[in-house]
């Protein structure tokens, strides 16, 4: 009886905690924290990584916190450091997420998650023979993520995919970020907007070089095309579950 009550609270605890923050406070708070945690030296680097769990639960945009790595990072570890920080921050993240929807609050994500988003029942009839393919399919859903790695655990989707996945997705994206975060001066500038504005100034740098544009283009259209080839077959399954819930 305790151990049910527990399951039903802690998510709605949750919840409320996440309604009534002011998430641009808390995400001022955690950059703080994770200034403060880059001068502890080694054990700043675990100080940073809770700070993205805990943005990452509270469904704060992890973007600013990523750039922070390259800002606060970069000259202590490198570049090549502070991108590898701020991918690991976000994979253990999502993997708490997972690990969370898979253990703790697995019968309130059933109940929330996968009964509010009908794409899960399809994750669910196809989970046994396309696990990575239906985490790649949700991974465009437009769903939080914390949501999304609950909701893919609690489907019956492994780890190992699960991971791949996520990598795949977050990586490329952590990395442009910490690139972005260790040309600016200041966490200011990143929660000002500045960061954002870096970053579009990036990708029209990369825009002017043709051989580099042309080989991401040629590499996205790439994976792209598998991607369609690998989930077409699966999104036929979707269609044909949507139309008999309807």
């Amino acid at each position: 009886m305790l151990r049910r009550a527990a399951l039903v609270l802690a998510p709605c605890a949750i919840g409320v905690v996440v309604l009534c923050t002011d998430r641009r406070v808390l995400l001022l708070r955690l950059t703080e924290a994770a200034q403060q945690a880059e001068e502890l030296g080694p054990a700043g680097l675990v100080g940073y990584v809770l700070c993205f769990v805990v943005a990452t639960l509270m469904m704060i945009p992890t973007g600013p916190l990523e750039m922070a790595a390259g800002l606060l990072f970069t000259g202590r570890y490198g570049l090549s450091g502070a991108i590898a920080l701020a991918a690991a921050a976000k994979q253990i993240s999502g993997s708490v997420g997972y690990l969370l929807g898979r253990t703790l609050f697995r019968e309130s994500v059933q109940e929330a998650v996968i009964a509010r988003f009908p794409i899960f029942k399809a994750v669910m009839q196809a989970v046994k023979t396309e696990p990575f393919t239906v985490t790649c399919m949700v991974r465009f859903a437009p769903i939080p993520t914390t949501a999304k790695s609950m909701g893919l655990a609690a489907s019956g989707v492994p780890f190992g995919p699960f991971f791949l996945a996520s990598f795949l997705f977050g990586a490329p994206w952590s990395a442009m970020s910490a690139v972005v975060g260790s040309t600016l001066a200041s966490l200011p500038e990143i929660l000002e907007g500045r960061g954002e504005e870096k970053m579009r100034e990036l990708m029209a740098s990369w825009k002017a070089q043709p051989l580099l544009l042309t080989f991401g283009v040629l590499l996205g259209v790439a994976a792209i095309g598998l991607l369609i080839l690998k989930t077409q077959k699966l999104m036929e399954t979707y269609r044909e579950f949507m139309k008999k819930a309807a």
